[in-house]
């Protein structure tokens, strides 16, 4: 069930409507950092250490804050295709699950800032690209499973071997690593080949204002944006994965 489950996530990636919810989830992320870094730099300027002090606070509490919401916001309206089909979560549905969806993505996002406080286990927390996004993502779609389960099955119980276990959650991250350390590389290599042939065009076509502007075409800006949105879908995909185990496991029960 495990390969299946990794087979239909990685499917579903192709959903336009999940490729939305991506693209809002690392919109999230991009605009929260830009705004924490442009805080912290004026604070620098200030030469004030109060300053400083507060726009580290704002930066650590908004970053935990605006992931929450956004991972919950991506869960609650893309839930069946994260664990079904595909297509948006309806407006009934949406109503029943708000309150449990937003209680648990707080929940997820002090036991995820937590586990990064405690030592060695919070540096990997830290430092793994998606891997706070993909535990709140989990934190956030037990509760929901158990629930639709629940409605589904008059009244029964899932099982926790319903439920994907540590090695599985651990493959699905391994494995998104490597699909988007892939995804990154060609990327990389398309945009520097753009500004490559960009460059050669204007080279040829004004060498004299080529020659004036002594800049040189710079894919920094280009490749933050695509470091953003890169860090949001290594912790998204395996979500989908997970999120098809449980799908699975359902259908299996049922």
């Amino acid at each position: 069930m495990f390969w299946q489950s990794v087979v239909a996530g990685f499917s579903n990636l192709f959903d336009w409507r999940l490729l939305v919810g991506l693209a809002g989830v690392s919109f999230v992320a991009i605009a929260q950092s830009s705004i924490s870094a442009a805080l912290l730099v004026s604070s620098l300027k200030s030469m004030s250490q109060g300053r400083v002090r507060a726009s580290w606070l704002f930066s650590t509490v908004s970053g935990h804050l605006a992931q929450a919401i956004a991972v919950s916001g991506f869960v609650l309206f893309c839930l069946p295709a994260i664990i079904g089909g595909g297509g948006f979560t309806p407006r009934p549905l949406i109503g029943h699950l708000l309150w449990l969806v937003l209680g648990n993505g707080f929940l997820a996002m002090l036991i995820v800032f937590l586990l990064s406080l405690v030592p060695f286990l919070g540096k990997i927390v830290s430092e793994t690209p998606g891997l706070d996004v993909f535990l709140q993502g989990i934190f956030i779609l037990r509760p929901i499973a158990h629930s639709l389960y629940y409605n589904i099955a008059d009244g029964r119980t899932l099982p926790n071997s319903a439920l994907p276990s540590f090695w599985h959650s651990l493959g699905y991250v391994v494995i998104g690593l490597i699909l988007c350390q892939i995804g990154m590389h060609v990327c990389g290599i398309a945009l520097f080949g753009v500004y490559e042939i960009a460059n050669e065009i204007r080279k040829r076509r004004d060498p004299l204002g080529y020659m004036l502007d002594n800049r040189e075409s710079d894919p920094t800006t280009s490749m933050e944006i695509i470091g953003g949105f890169a860090g949001t879908v290594i912790g998204l995909v395996p979500l989908l994965m997970y999120g098809q185990y449980i799908s699975l496991s359902m259908q299996a029960l049922l």
